[in-house]
């Protein structure tokens, strides 16, 4: 096992700079980062020379076997020795009996939905490997897209998570809002970022041993910012490699308002328990977003997660979340 009794409450302490961004037209969200990185890809596949038996791959998955399947055809191409895991949280298009039928030497786990924080832990306690992957169910890998994090990871003693850069299926960057953009600039090797995004993130075990797994409190979005900050509060590095991966984005994310509040609500947890004197600054620009977008904002479902936004601010549960 790789380990046991994950904790949820991290040590704070460390370095780091934060930056409030604006999210939409008035939102602010959090982001952090310490060099600003450009982009890249890298040309020495064939020489990186990572094992995939030393590779423990977990993929999350809810209601997804429509894309499922070409995730794992490429995996198991790709790293064929490699310890596979698919978290199925709670599927109801019968994904996890599919996987069951159609590739027989990846291992299930059925999970209530409780969140991608929650799957990817319950992963995490059962892989064995000494490299551990957690990616998301529509990233599709090419050979050499591990191997370039790993040999990073190798290089670098002191990075305990390293990151690809993800591209869209129309070539773009996938966008992590206006001040992450500069971590792609001119980036031509592996360099220290504040986050990287948890549709695809390689760590050390024996770092998640000090680290811990994902924050369970975050249901959706804002977990991979925590455990990223997390891990640099304890003195690792979190690396973004130039390695173009391709990410299809959304395709477990239903059109439902509470995901929306639920980025927001994670978005606050986070100042709060990280950053408490940015806190009350956080609070009152997204009261003022949520008001005017209530205001102003013509579509249904995107007005009533501002609604739930506002409810919440006034009850002050930031602990709960709106999902499942």
């Amino acid at each position: 096992m790789l380990f046991e009794g994950l904790k949820h409450n991290a040590l704070w302490g460390g370095r780091g700079c934060v930056i409030l961004v604006l999210q939409g037209s008035l939102g602010f969200f959090i982001k952090f980062h310490t060099e600003l990185n450009p982009k890249a890809s890298t040309s020495k596949d064939a020489a990186l020379g990572l094992m995939s038996k030393d590779l423990s791959i977990i993929v999350i998955s809810h209601n997804a076997q429509a894309i499922l399947g070409e995730c794992l055809r490429r995996l198991e191409v790709c790293y064929p020795e490699a310890e596979k895991l698919v978290v199925d949280t709670d599927s109801k298009d019968g994904s996890a009996d599919w996987v069951r039928q159609q590739h027989p030497s990846v291992k299930v786990l059925q999970v209530p939905n409780r969140g991608y924080a929650y799957a990817v832990n319950r992963g995490l306690e059962v892989a064995q490997r000494p490299w551990v992957v957690e990616m998301n169910s529509d990233v599709y890998l090419e050979k050499g897209d591990l191997e370039a994090l790993q040999m990073a990871l190798e290089a670098n003693p002191k990075a305990a998570m390293a990151g690809p850069t993800l591209y869209t299926p129309e070539g773009r960057l996938q966008s992590f809002g206006p001040l992450y953009a500069p971590n792609y600039w001119k980036l031509r090797r592996p360099r220290a970022v504040g986050w990287v995004s948890g549709a695809l993130i390689m760590a050390r075990a024996i770092a998640l041993q000090e680290i811990g797994g994902m924050d369970e409190r975050f249901f959706f979005y804002n977990e991979d910012l925590e455990w990223c900050t997390r891990a640099r509060r304890k003195g690792w590095q979190v690396l973004l490699v130039p390695r173009r991966v391709l990410h299809l984005g959304g395709s477990s994310t239903p059109k439902d308002p509470r995901f929306i509040a639920e980025g927001y609500r994670g978005g606050l947890l986070f100042t709060r328990d990280y950053y408490p004197y940015l806190h009350g600054l956080h609070r009152k620009a997204v009261w003022l977003e949520a008001h005017l977008r209530l205001w102003l904002e013509a579509h249904p479902m995107r007005k009533e997660s501002y609604r739930l936004i506002l409810d919440r601010l006034n009850g002050g549960r930031l602990d709960v979340p709106f999902l499942p």
